[in-house]
């Protein structure tokens, strides 16, 4: 029995407590150690709000899942994730790695580009810091 490579997404209740958020996260990863799921990633995205409202629900706590398991398995998991009423929603997704490599390409020049704008951010702001507010007030007229 060969095993894929998967993300699955939830969403789960945004009023729920802390408390009650990590015990439904513990709960997802002790049903996948016993349907022979391994776990390589887990992301918590955190609290967002909801761009439409789901089950009258505004707020909702991001969970992504990078998951390993059988294919046959990935119908049960989306059936607990069904039944479970502090899901608002669920998405399983399989990661070809086409699409991992494509995914890592992407998130290893959005680092780049971020760490290009901080550079610039700060160099901008060390020298804001260096010139004198009178310079910079003359060159302003003289502009002018």
């Amino acid at each position: 029995m060969s095993k894929r490579y998967y993300e699955s997404y939830i969403i789960i209740d945004g009023n729920l407590e802390d408390t009650a958020i990590d015990e439904e996260i513990t709960k997802y990863e002790s049903f996948f150690r016993k349907n022979e799921i391994e776990i390589n990633n887990l992301e918590r995205m955190g609290r967002k709000r909801l761009a439409y409202q789901i089950k009258k629900k505004q707020n909702g706590f991001y969970v992504c899942f990078q998951i390993t398991a059988p294919p046959q398995t990935i119908s049960k998991l989306e059936r607990t994730y069904k039944l479970d009423e502090n899901i608002l929603r669920y998405l399983t997704v399989y990661m070809s790695p086409k699409t991992i490599r494509e995914k890592e390409d992407h998130l290893k020049n959005k680092a780049i580009i971020q760490s290009k704008y901080e550079e610039t951010k700060n160099n901008l702001a060390a020298s804001e810091n260096t010139v004198p507010v009178p310079e910079v007030v003359a060159a302003v007229e003289v502009q002018i």
